[in-house]
């Protein structure tokens, strides 16, 4: 009898270490299936969107560059083209800015030699263009009227073809469209506040 139970219990005690294993060899199993599943997974389903290829081409005849000055620098740029302008010859006046855009000049008026300064106001249109609307001048001791000296100003000086003088106004505009730099680049006014040193303009490049 005590055989028997001997038996009994030894074959209990083998089918549990089967069992055992058994059931290790099934947890190994899932843990490999699932870790090829997770490495299918990664690499054909939840693969990361690509980015999408920037345009190479354009069907713009311009590219645009904005670009920021100071007085200073603008003063420089504007005296270089004027002395390109003049092939470096005085054309007798200057011009350069401060709080507001200075013309100065000396004029014979009635045979009188004088100094000739006006203030002009710019402003900018939405076109990029600049106004320069007449806000002060001085000419010597003379009480001129302002139609008077602008037609004076329009009459007597050279100035490039993309600046109109109208006295009827009293304003100058700078058709800055017409204005173009080196390899035909056209530049277009943005901000134009001089007392605030707040002055940017957009560069017109073109390209093939």
């Amino acid at each position: 009898m005590a055989e028997q139970q001997t038996r009994s219990d030894e074959k209990q005690e083998l089918k549990r270490k089967i069992n055992f294993w058994k059931w290790v060899c099934l947890a190994l199993f899932l843990i490999i299936a699932g870790f090829f599943g997770w490495i299918y997974l990664s690499i054909f389903v939840l693969n990361p969107t690509e980015e999408p290829t920037p345009a190479i081409k354009s069907n713009h005849k311009n590219v645009e560059f904005s670009t920021s000055t100071s007085k200073a620098d603008l003063n420089k740029l504007i005296q270089t083209y004027i002395d390109d302008f003049s092939d470096d010859e005085d054309i007798g006046y200057d011009v350069y800015v401060a709080n507001n855009v200075i013309f100065k000049a000396e004029a014979k008026i009635f045979d009188e030699p004088i100094q000739m300064k006006l203030i002009f106001s710019p402003s900018v249109k939405k076109n990029g263009d600049v106004v320069l609307k007449l806000k002060d001048m001085a000419v010597g001791a003379l009480p001129l009227p302002v139609s008077y000296v602008m037609s004076f100003v329009n009459k007597t000086y050279k100035f490039p073809k993309w600046v109109t003088v109208i006295p009827k106004k009293q304003e100058i505009y700078l058709d800055l469209n017409k204005l173009k730099l080196k390899g035909d680049t056209k530049v277009r006014a943005d901000a134009l506040d001089l007392k605030k040193d707040d002055i940017s303009f957009t560069l017109l490049v073109p390209v093939n």
